[in-house]
C-alpha cells in the first residue's frame, strides 16, 4: 500500500514552499501596513488643507467685503471733492467778478475825485 507520503521526493521542497509562501505574506503584510501609514498621513493632510481652504476664503469674504466699503467710501470721497472743486470754482469766478467790480468803482473814484465829484459805489452783498 502506498501511504500519503509515498509521492513525496523529498522533505524539504514543501518547507521551501512554505517559507516562500510565509515571505511573500510578509512581503504583502508590510506593503498593506505601508499603505495603511500613507493612507492616514494622506488624509490628515487633506483634513488640515481643507481647513486651511476654509481660512482662506473666509478671508478673502472678509477683504471682499473690506474693499467693496473702501470703494464705496472713494466714491463717496470722489464725489465730495468734485463738489468742492466746482465750489472753488464758483466762489473763485465770484471773487473774480467782485475784484473787477472794486477796480472799475475804483478806476471811476479816481476820475471823479479828478474832476471834482465824488461818487459813491455800491457794495454788492
Amino acid at each position: 500500500m502506498v501511504g500519503f507520503g509515498a509521492n513525496r521526493r523529498g522533505g524539504r521542497l514543501p518547507s521551501l514552499v512554505f517559507v516562500a509562501l510565509l515571505v511573500v505574506i510578509a512581503i504583502l503584510a508590510f506593503n498593506c501596513w505601508n499603505a495603511s501609514s500613507r493612507q492616514a498621513l494622506l488624509q490628515e493632510e487633506v483634513a488640515e488643507l481643507q481647513s486651511q481652504a476654509k481660512r482662506t476664503e473666509v478671508a478673502r469674504g472678509r477683504l471682499e467685503k473690506r474693499n467693496s466699503d473702501l470703494m464705496g467710501k472713494v466714491d463717496s470721497h470722489k464725489k465730495q471733492l468734485e463738489q468742492k472743486e466746482a465750489d472753488y470754482s464758483h466762489l473763485s469766478s465770484q471773487l473774480q467778478a467782485r475784484d473787477g467790480q472794486v477796480k472799475k468803482c475804483e478806476d471811476s473814484k479816481v476820475k471823479h475825485s479828478a474832476g471834482g465829484g465824488g461818487t459813491v459805489c455800491s457794495r454788492p452783498v
